[in-house]
């Protein structure tokens, strides 16, 4: 059963024409956790990853406050700056 991996956010039940999969009637029990999965990665905006799917589908134990700060934290840092000298040679020099 779908709904234990994905929970279905600000619509109702129903059928719902996806760019990657065409059709899917979300009213039915025995949806592919495939598909689901694969419109879950392309953030289908109507479905949200419950912690049970997170768990058996990712492998993710973590509390989501936690995995929030350490994603924030990747996105935050910048890089870092390397300060390139161009080496000076002896050139000719107008001597007049």
């Amino acid at each position: 059963m779908w709904r234990d991996y994905f929970k279905l956010i600000r619509i109702k039940p129903g059928r719902v024409i996806t760019f990657l999969c065409g059709e899917v009637d979300f009213r039915k029990d025995n949806l592919s956790l495939e598909v689901l999965k694969k419109l879950w990665e392309s953030d289908f905006p109507y479905l949200q990853i419950t912690e049970f799917g997170k768990k058996e589908l990712y492998g993710i134990l973590e509390k989501q406050g936690d995995l929030e700060s350490q994603v924030n934290s990747v996105k935050t840092e910048q890089p870092k700056m390397v300060k390139i000298g161009l080496l000076r040679t002896a050139g000719k020099r107008n001597t007049s």
